[in-house]
């Protein structure tokens, strides 16, 4: 039997061409993916009661409430869109124009907010079933050495090896289908929650014009 170079016996008999930390790494994946997409679900469905309080408050200063007592009732309210306006506010005496400047400054520090983890997420889509099927090499490779090494149950051991290692390429779609379903769901949060938070803006923006026009 012809001997394989030494690099190739020394890769080979490695832990690194082990199809079995790959299986691993891979629901080591899933398993962030999922606290991932948990947490991120909760803060958005926390965030949209949090918002809807708030559109309360922002009725009443367009229907003409004090815009001091909005801006005091802002101050201890929690969510992403409350911040929003707070940080606009704060440049209330410098005229509409600035504070809508600034609310576009603060609506953008609050979109990578809002998106952080959803990178993680998109890399685990995309590359999931990447890695799954780079364990499923392994594995073939490991069975065609096992073939190389025991001629009596040559057949059944190649088969073998060959069925465990495509359990790396199904295991890779499973951890990539959720991942990119939970990504395009989170996405679309993102959007609808800024969506949200510039309607709120521009109906205080818009009580603060007219409050400029009347004085």
């Amino acid at each position: 039997m012809e001997q394989s170079s030494p690099i190739v016996e020394i890769l080979l008999n490695s832990d690194v061409m082990q199809a079995e930390w790959v299986l691993y790494f891979l629901l080591v994946l899933f398993a962030v993916a999922i606290f991932m997409v948990l947490w991120k679900v909760v803060f958005f469905v926390v965030n949209r009661m949090r918002a809807r309080k708030l559109r309360a408050h922002v009725a009443k200063l367009v229907a003409g409430s004090e815009l001091e007592e909005f801006t005091a009732a802002l101050e201890d309210h929690p969510g992403v869109e409350a911040w929003v306006l707070r940080h606009g506010l704060r440049y209330a005496a410098n005229g509409p124009t600035a504070v809508s400047q600034q609310l576009d400054v603060a609506t953008t520090a609050a979109k990578h907010r809002l998106e952080l983890g959803l990178t993680f997420l998109g890399t685990v889509g995309s590359n999931a079933p990447f890695v799954g099927l780079f364990g499923t090499v392994l594995g073939i490779i490991k069975a065609f050495r096992d073939l190389s090494l025991e001629t009596r149950a040559g057949a059944s051991a190649v088969m073998a090896g060959i069925s465990e290692a495509l359990v790396a390429t199904a295991v890779g779609l499973l951890v990539a289908i959720p991942a990119v379903v939970a990504f395009n769901y989170l996405q679309r949060q993102v959007r609808q929650t800024l969506a949200n938070s510039d309607t709120l803006n521009q109906q205080v923006l818009f009580r603060l014009r007219a409050t400029k026009q009347d004085g």
